[in-house]
Parts: C-alpha cells; structure tokens; sequence
C-alpha cells in the first residue's frame, strides 16, 4: 500500500481504526512522515525540512544537552522517536528526553519505544513552527492524557516556550523553569532562539554556555 493509495490528509486529524493507523504509519513510503494516533485518530506530518524549524531544532537540542552534562544529570535526548501504546496509541514529537533514573532505560537496538514495555520520556518537546495550534491543542492534551511529566512548544515565530508541568494528580500548570530539569530558566532558552536571529549559531551557544 502507497501513501498515494491511502489517500490520507496531511496535518490533519482523521478518525481511523489502530490497525488502519500502522499500515500507513509502517509502511516505508511513510519514512518521511511524523505519526500520531490518539483517541482513534490519526494524523501524519511532513517532517520539518524548513530552515528555521530546523535552527530552533538545532540550538533547543544543544542547549539542554549541555545544560544537563553541566549540572551532572543523567540524561539522553532522542531527535523525533516513536513512542507506541500497540493498539492505543503513539506520538513522535521532534525532541524528548530521559532524565535521571529513566536517562538509559531504554537499551540500544530499539527502534519504535513500546510504552507497555519502557517508561515514558519525562520531557517531550515540540518545534511549534507550522504546526503551532496543534502543538497546543490535541498534541498538548495527548502528552497529558499520557501523563508526560513536562511538554515545551517552541513558538518559532515568535521565540517563545510555552512550558506545561502535569502531575500525578492531574492538575497543569504553566511553568517558566524547568521542572524535570530544575534550575533550566526558560527565558534564558527565548534570548538564545532571539539572538540565533542576528547571529550564527556558535556565537549563540557559546553565549549560551556562559550563561550556564
């Protein structure tokens, strides 16, 4: 089965059964895609090839990698992983991290993370450039059915992290420091995307460095 015989929409959410949903999302065809399936719902995004999608990418990633081998804690970052509930769910959100205890849970080899086998990331984080409203609506809700601990959306056009802590309790709030990675000013990650504006990306980092 093609992609061109699925007839699927792009950026859109579409009612569809589990088995529906993996037949397009496994097919190779769909190796350029990003895929979600929640509440009996997918929907299949274009990988971001954009340049700004892809600076903003760039410089969030290096920033909290650095940032957590500067403070000594454990943590590995994976670059759009697929994240599968069989039969439920999945999400392949552009960066997500294991931190602390959960920082190697998930062993070498893997290729789409089975949730009813390893944890879930403690940060799952969006690059909100064309798909801002998603990334805030069904998106948002999905990382908070799922019980994510932390979700970032990166607002490229306007060089703004909208942050969401869920507890265990179910209570949201909006947090300007980093929960899961305490210490990690938020406000300091919008200077370094607006000063990638004006500058090259080293001159960014090594501001960034600094400031950590």
């Amino acid at each position: 089965m093609t992609l061109l015989e699925t007839q699927i929409s792009i950026d859109t959410w579409q009612f569809a059964t589990w088995d529906e949903f993996v037949k397009i999302a496994d097919d190779p065809a769909s190796s350029k895609l990003k895929s979600y399936y929640y509440q009996k719902r997918m929907r299949f995004e274009l990988m971001s090839t954009g340049s700004d999608h892809s600076n903003d990418h760039a410089i969030i990633l290096f920033a909290i990698s650095f940032f957590a081998a500067h403070r000594q804690i454990p943590m590995t970052a994976k670059d759009c992983c697929s994240y599968r509930r069989p039969g439920v769910e999945e999400f392949q959100p552009d960066l997500t991290c294991y931190i602390g205890d959960n920082a190697t849970a998930i062993p070498w080899g893997t290729r789409v993370v089975d949730l009813t086998i390893h944890p879930l990331p403690n940060l799952v984080i969006e690059i909100s450039d064309t798909s801002l409203s998603d990334d805030l609506g069904e998106k948002r809700l999905q990382y908070e059915d799922l019980g994510i601990p932390e979700y970032w959306s990166i607002n490229v056009q306007k060089t703004q992290i909208l942050a969401f802590s869920f507890a265990p309790d179910g209570s949201i709030r909006r947090i300007r420091e980093s929960i899961v990675l305490p210490g990690l000013k938020l406000e300091i990650l919008e200077q370094a995307l607006q000063r990638s504006r004006q500058e090259n990306q080293s001159a960014t980092m090594a501001w960034l460095m600094q400031q950590f």
